[in-house]
């Protein structure tokens, strides 16, 4: 008897929309475009995770790709909400917006200004950065590990560009 092959036809999956890290109690988010309501609920599962695996506050690096949308109105909100929700299992938060065109400029400045509304920003908890060497130094003073080691590691991984 011979053998017999068959073709069955899969469907296309798209890659998942974010990735994530877990770096020495720093928590990277990396968001290519704006999170679904599923890629939250997977991103949210993720830090419990990794808060439950050192049971203590990670620092959290939120990265917004340079070529990501700007969220629309539900999706902010889910995302204000996902922070909201998970501040006490946080001791610094890092949100870094890729690009340098003046887009992402405007962006910057409408996400500051969404930080001190929602009353998220705090300079001791959020800062907003371009870089992700800008990132380095305060991993250094709360951790006290090596910051910029932290930072080309999340480089290797994908997480920052």
């Amino acid at each position: 008897m011979f053998a017999t092959a068959t073709t069955t036809t899969t469907a296309t999956v798209a890659p998942p929309n974010y990735k994530t890290a877990l770096i020495n109690r720093v928590f990277f988010i990396r968001w290519e475009q704006p999170p679904s309501a599923q890629d939250i609920q997977l991103v949210t599962a993720r830090f419990r995770e990794a808060y439950e695996a050192h049971r203590q506050q990670l620092c959290v690096v939120i990265v917004t790709g340079a070529k990501a949308r700007v969220p629309n109105s539900e999706q902010r909100k889910a995302l204000f909400k996902m922070l909201e929700d998970h501040r006490k299992y946080i001791c610094e938060l890092h949100l870094l917006m890729e690009g340098n065109e003046l887009q992402h400029n405007l962006q910057r400045i409408i996400a500051s200004a969404q930080l001190i509304v929602t009353r998220i920003y705090d300079s001791n908890y959020a800062r907003l950065h371009k870089t992700p060497d800008a990132i380095a130094p305060f991993l250094t003073s709360r951790l006290k590990a090596d910051g910029n080691r932290i930072i080309n590691d999340a480089r290797l991984l994908g997480v920052l560009h």
